[in-house]
């Protein structure tokens, strides 16, 4: 393909139908790539597969990697290189590059502390669009093929995950973010 060998190659390690501890898979890939040349390798997936030891940091051969996690304040596994903290922001996927793995650059400003609805009640998107996980991970495993667009009103009931919270609705989980959702109408229960 005539990538030159500083090319920043990454490898996607998020389809279901993968092996419950995928380490040794990933690394016969990383091998491959070191082996031919390519240095600058990156093992990319969501953040519950590095800490339920999916994926295994100190197996890798190469251990930089980058962190899908979405609707937190931080990318939630120590010393990620990358996070990836939305798939949509105003249509473009965004990340953060901590220590230029990616592109060079460092990522100076640091996120600012997310604020999240702990109540049950109607909320509306006030972001371009909200998705839906099957579970309170809201990370790429977990993602369902629906979305809430703009605008849209959803009748939800809190729930805590961890430190934060999750709005659990008819089809499934959504981020709590007072950035992506705003209270409507409270109900009863909280």
């Amino acid at each position: 393909m005539g990538l030159d060998k500083s090319t920043v190659l990454a490898i996607d390690v998020e389809s279901p139908d993968l092996p419950w501890k995928t380490t040794s898979q990933v690394n016969v890939f990383l091998r491959y790539l070191v082996a031919h040349g390519y240095k600058n390798v990156i093992t990319y997936g969501s953040g519950s597969w590095f800490n339920a030891g999916w994926i295994n940091r100190s197996q890798l051969v190469d251990k930089a990697i980058w962190v899908a996690a979405y609707g937190v304040s931080q990318p939630g596994v120590a010393k990620a290189n990358a996070w990836q903290y939305t798939d949509n922001f105003h249509g473009v996927d965004c990340s953060y590059d901590f220590d230029g793995k990616l592109s060079g650059k460092t990522t100076k400003a640091t996120p600012k502390k997310a604020s999240y609805w702990a109540d049950n009640g109607l909320y509306e998107v006030i972001t371009s669009e909200v998705n839906v996980y099957g579970k309170p991970a809201l990370d790429k495993a977990n993602k369902r093929r629906i979305h809430f667009s703009k605008g849209s009103t959803i009748y939800g009931k809190a729930v805590k995950y961890g430190k934060v919270y999750r709005i659990k609705t008819d089809v499934g989980y959504i981020s709590a973010n007072k950035d992506y959702v705003k209270l409507v109408r409270k109900s009863g229960g909280k």
